[in-house]
C-alpha cells in the first residue's frame, strides 16, 4: 500500500466508499443464486414472530405447517426442511428484528446485511486510523469480491459476526492505547466494550469463541469471564423464553457436515479409507489440532501490544484449514484481518520480524498472501452450483490447499530457516572479527 501514499486521501476514500456502496447495492435487488440460506433466515424470523422457538421444530414439522400455507413462495427455497436451525440466539434475534420491519422480504433482509457490511468498512477505516496505518487499506476489504457477493448478493449473516469482531478489535485497540490492559485487577471501559462486542460475535456464530485464546494474555481473565457470562445469560434467556428448546443440529453439523474443506477431504475422503481409519477419528484429530494450536497461541509470549490481532488472524486461518465444513462465506471472517497484517506496513505476526527493525522479510508476506489467495480461490467452490455437482471438484480443493499450505505455512518456515542461517553466519563472522581484533 506504499503506492497509495501518493494518492489524494479524501477523494480516494470517497471513491472507495462509493464503489463499495454501489457494488453491494446493485446485488441487493437480485435474487440470491449461490446460496439459499437467506430463505432460512426469513423462515426463522417468521417462526419467532408467531411466538415459536426456532429450536422447537424443523420447518417440515406438522406443528408449524400453518406457517407455510399454499402459495407461500419462500417455502420452496428453504433448505434443510427436516433439520432444526443451527444459528445461535444473536442471529435469531437479528432475523426476528429484520422480519418485523418487512416480513418475508428477501430484498429488505439482504439490504439490512449489506448495510451492516458497509458499517464493517467504516469500522475497519477507524481501526486503521487508530493503528496509524493508511486508511486506503480499507479498499482491500471494501472492494473484495467475497464480501460484496456474500453479503450484498447472498445476504449471509456472517456480515453481523464480522461487524462484532471488528468492533471488538477497535475497542481492544482503544483499551491498549488507554493503557487499560496494564491494570490486570480492573476491567476498563474500552476493555469491557471489547468483551461485549466479542460476545456479540459469538452469539451470531459460535466460532469466535476461538479468539479468546488470542485475547486472554493481553486483556485478562475478567475479560474472558465477562464475554462468556454474556453469552451464557443470553443463551439461557433465549431458550428460557421459548420453553427451553435447544437445537441439536450443532452436533450433527460437527459430526457429519462436509463442504469445501480441502484438508479434511484429503485426510477423510482419500487417506483414511485407504488405511482403514474411521471418519470420526479424522474429524476428532482435526479439531484436536485446532485446539492444540489455540493453546499454543495462548501460551506464546507477546512482544507487541497488538499481538492479539495477529493471533486472531492466525486462529481464523487455522480454523478454516482444519474445519470439516468451510463454506465460502466463512472466509469473510479471515479477510477482515488482511488490511491489518498485510506487509510492508501491517502488524507483525511473529517476534523478530525482519532482519532490521521496521523491515519485514519477504517470507512474512506469506500468511497475508495465503489469506488473499484463499478468499479468492474459495469462489471456485461455487462450481458445485454452476455445474450441479454433488461436491466441490478435487482439483479446486487441491488448489486451495496448496495456496494455504504453500504460502501460509511453508513460505514463512523457509524464510525463518533462512533467516536463522543468516543470523548464525553473522554471529560466526562477529566472533571471528572479535578474535582477530584480540590477536592484533
Amino acid at each position: 500500500m506504499r503506492a497509495g501514499r501518493a494518492l489524494p486521501l479524501r477523494p480516494t476514500l470517497v471513491l472507495i466508499a462509493v464503489v463499495a456502496i454501489l457494488a453491494r447495492g446493485v446485488l441487493v435487488f437480485a435474487p440470491p443464486t449461490l446460496s439459499n440460506d437467506m430463505y432460512r433466515y426469513i423462515w426463522d424470523g417468521r417462526v419467532m414472530s408467531a411466538g415459536i422457538s426456532p429450536y422447537a421444530y424443523p420447518p417440515g414439522a406438522p406443528e408449524v405447517e400453518n406457517l407455510h400455507p399454499e402459495g407461500y413462495w419462500i417455502w420452496d427455497h428453504i433448505n434443510r426442511k427436516s433439520a432444526i436451525t443451527v444459528y445461535p440466539p444473536g442471529a435469531e434475534l437479528f432475523y426476528a428484528g429484520v422480519y418485523k420491519v418487512d416480513p418475508d422480504s428477501v430484498t429488505w433482509t439482504k439490504t439490512a446485511l449489506a448495510l451492516v457490511d458497509l458499517l464493517n468498512c467504516l469500522i475497519l477505516f477507524l481501526i486503521l486510523r487508530r493503528l496509524n496505518m493508511s486508511p486506503l487499506r480499507t479498499l482491500i476489504y471494501a472492494w473484495a469480491p467475497l464480501p460484496i457477493i456474500e453479503f450484498g448478493g447472498s445476504g449471509h449473516v456472517e456480515a453481523l459476526s464480522v461487524f462484532f469482531t471488528l468492533l471488538a478489535i477497535l475497542a481492544g485497540i482503544i483499551a491498549v492505547q488507554r493503557k487499560e490492559t496494564e491494570n490486570a485487577g480492573k476491567l476498563g471501559t474500552a476493555t469491557a466494550l471489547a468483551s461485549v462486542a466479542l460476545a456479540g460475535a459469538v452469539l451470531v456464530k459460535l466460532v469466535p469463541l476461538l479468539l479468546l485464546a488470542a485475547w486472554t494474555k493481553r486483556f485478562g481473565w475478567k475479560f474472558v469471564a465477562l464475554c462468556i457470562g454474556i453469552v451464557g445469560v443470553v443463551y439461557v434467556g433465549f431458550v428460557g423464553a421459548f420453553n427451553w428448546h435447544i437445537s441439536p443440529f450443532l452436533v450433527t453439523y460437527i459430526a457429519d457436515e462436509e463442504s469445501n474443506a480441502p484438508l479434511y477431504h484429503l485426510l477423510g475422503d482419500v487417506l483414511a479409507p485407504a488405511i482403514g481409519l474411521p471418519d470420526a477419528f479424522v474429524r476428532l484429530a482435526l479439531y484436536a489440532a485446532l485446539i492444540a494450536f489455540a493453546l499454543f497461541l495462548f501460551s506464546k509470549k507477546e512482544h507487541n501490544p497488538y499481538d492479539f490481532i495477529g493471533k486472531s488472524f492466525l486462529l481464523v486461518g487455522a480454523y478454516l484449514l482444519l474445519t470439516t465444513s468451510a463454506h465460502q462465506w466463512y472466509a469473510t471472517w479471515l479477510l477482515l484481518f488482511v488490511p491489518l497484517v498485510l506487509p510492508p506496513d501491517g502488524l507483525s505476526l511473529f517476534e523478530g520480524d525482519g532482519e532490521e527493525e521496521g523491515h519485514l522479510r519477504h517470507s512474512k508476506y506469506g500468511p497475508a498472501f495465503a489469506a488473499l489467495a484463499y478468499t479468492g480461490l474459495t469462489f471456485l467452490g461455487y462450481a458445485l452450483f454452476a455445474l450441479r455437482l454433488p461436491t466441490v471438484p478435487e482439483p479446486i480443493l487441491a488448489l486451495q490447499l496448496a495456496a494455504v499450505v504453500g504460502l501460509g505455512i511453508l513460505w514463512p518456515i523457509a524464510g525463518g530457516l533462512s533467516s536463522g542461517q543468516k543470523q548464525r553466519k553473522r554471529i560466526r563472522i562477529h566472533h571471528r572479527n572479535a578474535e582477530s581484533a584480540e590477536i592484533i
